[in-house]
Order: structure tokens, then C-alpha cells, then sequence
């Protein structure tokens, strides 16, 4: 290779160089090792006959499908069965005293329990030793043939030390078959990190949480989020801040939208023909905490003066100009945090909870003019209403992704376990597939659909190590790639943060805004930027 040849090549990579480094040439992540507790081998317990008091447990034999209790079985007992089906079943009769159960477990755990119902109604108290309220669990209806079986997720990583399980009866009872519990084990695994993190909005004594963002046509990065005093008070209202300088530097936050009460969950999305839109919800749940009526005496006053909901609602803000000005809020029949995606056909869709006939439906309602009007496009799934004992899921804060060929995603948090549950559809999102759960742990969660297609699904991870979790699936949603997960943080101080939202850049990146917390400090908002 002639000198000439070598200097113009040298010069080539020179003036390329800029470009290249802009586009990136690795994916922005690095391995680190993190220490964290992880799920153990399930203990699947059932040694009900350890029970104490001893007198008021009887063991059955089963004779030709019966259960045989004996000579003169007492009219209130508790009864251990072995009908073949399973290997042993505690059932009450009568009015018992309350049974104490020791399992003998010092480590912190997951606590499952294995039930049956077999009539309307059927339910049991239990507790922890050291607890003073039992936990009322009541089954899905059953009938005498139409049995039904079912594992309620009680409680999620409980210290064991010392404590012991107590039963109580409550006249309907209810089958125990059996109590899993999953112990908590330290743990070491090697995960991908983010190089490159910025902080878009923090400032001591205030909080922000909730955030969203998008790129717009002019390549401005607009993040949107929560600011108040608190997780709930009512002063919190709605805030934005721009870079132009593809995330590098942000402006002070201006506000968008501020009412005398609550404003929470906003989110923000560019269409393809350049409008930009910001969805929030305003809620008055303060109101319920009478500490927090008290501390803000005057916009408590204000409420009951205006009337309590007066301000409550879903709504969307419009804007045509960049994100300059913006219309009068426009009311959403549904609401979830990440807000409305632009459809194959460039409608709004947006996937939420609503109480219908008595029960919460995760529906899909659709908007042909930017939120004006909409009308309903499909149900999901439905459950029990919000705030009923937890014996089923409750499927909340959904999320909806289109596909190619007509398929779509929708994926919900649920507080029963904490893992993702998700529904399939072929017909664009109009008919669904029965929720199911994926192994992914964290919540809420939002899905970014990548330029190849890969889905990235990112949440938050509010156990310890507390923080921000991502991973990718390259079949659609089928499966997800937990071996190659990203931790874009986890040193969070607990477990108020997360609410992560994704964007593919023009540029190729991926950016993931979240809010994020360290011991002792105040919430704020932060990105990542990465190529996963």
C-alpha cells in the first residue's frame, strides 16, 4: 500500500469518526457482576398433623370415597383427609379453635397455599404468629361437581424466623392442600449495565416520578413526569423538560398541567405525522389518607368546597407546534400510566381498567380524532374489582403493542406475585387470548418495539437490589431472554421508583427514562441510553 493510499485511508477514518462514534460501535453495556437474592428450591409443606392443638385435629381413612373419622367424631374439629387425589387435605368442621402450624423455616419466603373449593363461599382466616388480623381468603365460586383448585399467592418474602402459620375457621371452610413456601437465597449473576446515564429532572425536597418520552420530528427529546411534594399529596401536577442536544443537557421543567388536585401517570407520544400528546390522570386517593388531609388543611378545604371528583379524570393534551402549546385537556373513558399508541391505522389506542357491571375489564377504547371522542374496540380480560381480597389476580396497568400481520400485546402488572401477565391477539387487538404469566418479575412494564423487530421490555424491580430491569424477546413476545437481562440500576434505596418508558432513537440507541431513588434521597428522573 503506497504512502498516498495510507494517509487518504487515515484521513477517511478521521473525518468518519465523528459519525461513527455518534452512531456507536458497541452497544453501549457493559458486563458487571450483581449481588442480589434469588427464589430458592420451593418447599412444598403439608404436616398438618403436627397442628396444635393436637385434640382438635382427627385423621381420616377414606373407605369407598368416603372419610372415616372414627367412634364418635366431636361436632368441631379440624380433619386431615387422604382421599388419594392429593396427597393430604386439612379441612375444618364445625366451630374449631384456631390451628397453629410450625414449619420450622427461618429464611425469609414466598408464602403460596394450596387451596380447594368445592361450594360457594368457601373461605379461611390465617395469620402469622406474630400478626394480630388474619387474612380472610375467599375461593371463586364452586359447586358441589364443579370443583375447583387454586394457589393464592399470601405472601411475598415474609421473615420465617420464629414465626408460625395460625388457621382459623370461618364456617365456609375452606380445603388446605398443601403451603408452598420459596425461600430467599443470596446470589451473584453477571447482567449487562447502561455506560451512559443523565439525570433529566431532580431537585431536593421534591418529588418526581411517573415519566415518559418522545422524539420528535425536529429530534427535540421531550420527557414528561410527575412533580409534588410526595408519592400521593395533592399538589402534584405535570412537568416537562426538552433537550436539543439529543439528551445531553435538559431545560428547566415547565408546566403543563396543574389543578387543585392530583395529577399523576402522564405520558407522551409522537404520531407519525409529527402531533405530539400527553396523557395524565387526576385523582383525589389523598383524600383517604387522613394525615394527608390534615397536612394540607387548605386544599382539603378546597376539595370539600368544589366537591371531591370534581377534577378527578383521564386526558389527553394535544399539541401541533413541537410541544410549544398545547389544547385543553380532552376526557379518556380509560386510563393506564404509559398512555395511547398510534394504531396500524394512525387511531389512538389505549388499553386501561374500568369498573364494569360490578367488575374491573381491562378494555381497549379507540380515538379516530386525537382524543375528541372514543368508542370502545375490545375487552381483554376482566376481574375481581380493585381493592377485593387478593385470592384472584388483578390485572392492572396494562400496556398494548401492535405487530406486524395483525398481532398484538397487551401485558398487565399484577400485585398477587409481581410477575408480568400476558394476552395475544390476531385480529388487531379485537378478540384476545386469556391472560398468562410470563417468568418476568417487575412492574410495571412497557414494551418498545425495536427497528429489528426484537421487543424490549423494561420495569421496574422493586425488591432487592431495588432498581430498573430490561430484556429482550426475539419471537414476538413468546419468550423473553432473562439470561442476557439488563439492570440499567440497582442500588435503589427502596422501592418507590420505577415506571420505565423506552423510545428507539433515530440514531439507533435506545433511551429509557425512569424514576429512581437512592437511601436517604429524593426521587428523580433519569435515562439511560444503551443498544440492546
Amino acid at each position: 500500500m503506497s504512502k498516498w493510499l495510507k494517509l487518504a485511508l487515515i484521513g477517511i477514518a478521521v473525518a468518519l469518526w465523528p459519525w461513527v462514534s455518534a452512531m456507536g460501535s458497541d452497544s453501549g453495556l457493559s458486563e458487571q457482576v450483581i449481588e442480589y437474592v434469588s427464589e430458592g428450591q420451593p418447599i412444598l409443606w403439608r404436616d398438618f398433623e403436627k397442628g396444635q392443638p393436637a385434640d382438635a385435629l382427627r385423621t381420616g381413612k377414606e373407605v369407598e370415597g368416603k372419610t372415616d373419622w372414627g367412634a364418635n367424631p366431636p361436632t368441631s374439629f379440624w380433619g386431615i383427609r387422604q382421599p388419594g387425589w392429593t396427597p393430604k387435605l386439612l379441612n375444618a368442621f364445625g366451630a374449631p379453635p384456631d390451628l397453629t402450624l410450625d414449619p420450622g423455616l427461618r429464611e425469609p419466603c414466598d408464602v403460596h397455599l394450596g387451596l380447594r373449593s368445592v361450594t360457594p363461599s368457601m373461605s379461611l382466616g390465617i395469620k402469622l404468629s406474630s400478626e394480630p388480623d388474619f387474612t380472610i381468603v375467599t375461593a371463586p365460586a364452586a359447586t358441589p361437581t364443579r370443583h375447583f383448585d387454586f394457589e393464592f399467592h399470601w405472601k411475598h418474602r415474609v421473615p420465617m424466623a420464629g414465626e408460625k402459620l395460625v388457621v382459623r375457621a370461618l364456617g365456609k371452610p375452606l380445603y388446605l392442600q398443601y403451603v408452598r413456601f420459596v425461600p430467599y437465597v443470596p446470589a451473584k449473576a453477571t447482567r449487562r449495565v447502561p455506560e451512559q446515564r443523565v439525570t433529566v429532572m431532580q431537585e431536593k425536597g421534591r418529588h418526581f416520578a411517573f415519566p415518559g418520552v418522545a422524539e420528535l420530528q425536529n429530534g427535540d427529546l421531550l420527557v414528561v413526569c410527575r412533580e409534588g411534594d410526595g408519592h400521593v399529596c395533592p399538589r402534584g401536577r405535570i412537568v416537562m423538560s426538552r433537550s436539543t442536544d439529543r439528551g445531553k443537557t435538559w431545560s428547566p421543567r415547565e408546566v403543563i398541567h396543574d389543578s387543585p388536585s392530583d395529577e399523576r401517570d402522564p405520558a407522551i407520544l409522537c404520531l407519525r405525522d409529527g402531533t405530539a400528546l400527553i396523557s395524565f390522570c387526576t385523582w383525589d386517593s389523598w383524600r383517604r389518607e387522613p394525615s394527608l388531609c390534615a397536612k394540607y388543611a387548605q386544599e382539603t378545604a378546597r376539595m370539600e368546597k368544589d366537591g371531591w371528583g370534581k377534577y378527578s379524570g383521564n386526558w389527553i393534551v394535544v399539541s401541533r407546534d413541537n410541544g410549544k402549546s398545547w389544547t385543553a385537556p380532552r376526557r379518556s373513558p380509560v386510563f393506564s400510566p404509559h398512555g395511547p399508541v398510534e394504531g396500524p391505522d394512525a387511531a389512538l389506542y389505549w388499553v386501561g381498567e374500568r369498573t364494569v357491571e360490578g367488575r374491573t375489564a381491562v378494555e381497549i377504547h379507540r380515538s379516530a380524532d386525537l382524543g375528541q371522542t372514543w368508542t370502545r374496540h375490545s375487552e381483554v380480560a376482566y376481574c375481581r374489582p380493585y381493592g377485593q381480597p387478593l385470592t384472584w389476580e388483578y390485572w392492572d396497568e396494562p400496556h398494548l403493542v401492535f405487530l406486524p400481520g395483525g398481532k398484538a400485546i397487551c401485558t398487565m402488572r399484577v400485585e398477587v406475585d409481581g410477575y408480568v401477565r400476558h394476552s395475544y391477539s390476531r385480529d388487531d387487538g379485537k378478540t384476545w387470548s386469556w391472560p398468562k404469566k410470563l417468568p418476568v418479575w417487575g412492574f410495571p412494564q412497557q414494551i418498545c418495539r425495536l427497528a429489528d423487530g426484537r421487543l424490549l421490555m423494561a420495569y421496574g424491580y422493586r425488591r432487592e437490589p431495588h432498581g430498573i430491569r430490561a430484556c429482550l424477546s426475539s419471537d414476538e413476545g413468546r419468550t423473553w431472554d432473562l439470561s442476557r437481562e439488563i439492570v440499567l440500576r440497582h442500588e435503589g434505596g427502596h422501592g418507590d421508583l420505577g415506571y420505565p418508558y423506552s423510545i428507539q432513537l433515530k440514531d439507533g440507541r435506545v433511551f429509557t427514562v425512569y424514576y429512581y431513588n437512592h437511601k436517604g434521597g429524593d426521587c428523580y428522573i433519569e435515562g439511560a441510553f444503551y443498544r440492546p
